[in-house]
């Protein structure tokens, strides 16, 4: 088989499910200009869309929004006054998050693009239904995955690509390797763009402040696949479809990220 030349070469890398895999959280976002009516009655605002979304979304928190960072060391919370509002299921594995400024859904339950993307949009309507959002500034998708398992770990050369290895096993025990993460940056035609982050976080980092920290290193792919538009050029009319084609982004990165081995020893069926 020929080599595939970059990530996305591949327009449709066709979808293999993997019942095990190492996928912590997916996050998308949307980010808008600053809603009038927030500030005017903004508890008339949430308690709408709360009440649109609760059949799915029982539960409610208020609290800070929290922007999150992933370095060398971990994943590092960036704290604001901004008051936000938290919806989450029954079972806490799908949150939906919203402010003046921005509307997210966080899963830790992830599925297939096409439910997450619906999922957005229900949600989307509903806050429109309230306040009429003028344009959107950015849509963004977010897969962070860590590998954890120490078998895993000591696999990597089998179970990822050698542009994706790097020096993660460059290593002995005269001069262990404590942490090394890459960068890729894209930019695509269609004004979107593509940010990974990947490597070996050291002993007590993880990319999840839900989760505790591991006693060893361990593996991270980060993946944000992003569109930024100018005010009063992206209105979400086509949110669905716009969702899903950055997940696929995400996607793509990941299969060629990955190899048959790794899609084995996550539960993938070929």
């Amino acid at each position: 088989m020929a080599p595939t030349p970059h990530p996305f070469a591949v327009e449709e890398p066709g979808n293999i499910p993997l019942p095990s895999a190492p996928l912590v959280r997916t996050i998308a976002q949307i980010r808008f200009p600053h809603l009038t009516q927030f500030t005017i009655n903004e508890d008339a605002v949430a308690t709408g869309i709360a009440t649109a979304l609760a059949e799915q979304y029982p539960l409610m928190e208020v609290g800070q929004e929290v922007s999150v960072t992933v370095t060398s060391e971990g994943a590092r919370e960036n704290r604001s006054a901004t008051r936000l509002w938290r919806l989450m299921s029954a079972d806490r594995a799908w949150q939906i998050s919203f402010s003046g400024t921005f509307l997210s859904i966080d899963t830790t339950n992830y599925v297939h693009r096409s439910d997450f993307a619906r999922r957005l949009a229900e949600a989307w309507e509903a806050l429109n239904r309230q306040v009429s959002v003028p344009y959107i500034e950015r849509l963004g998708v977010r897969y962070a995955n860590q590998l954890t398992d120490p078998d895993h770990l000591k696999r990597l050369p089998e179970l990822l690509r050698p542009e994706v290895l790097g020096v993660s096993m460059a290593q002995d025990a005269e001069a262990a390797l404590v942490s090394a993460l890459s960068e890729a940056q894209y930019r695509f035609l269609d004004g979107g763009a593509f940010l990974a982050r990947w490597g070996l976080l050291p002993a007590g980092a993880s990319i999840d402040s839900a989760r505790p920290p591991y006693s060893y290193s361990t593996w991270v792919l980060d993946m944000d696949s992003f569109h930024e538009s100018a005010p009063n050029t992206q209105r979400g009319e086509n949110l669905y479809e716009d969702v899903r084609a950055l997940a696929r982004r995400g996607y793509q990165f990941f299969r060629w990220a990955v190899t048959e081995e790794f899609l084995l020893a996550f539960g993938g069926q070929q």
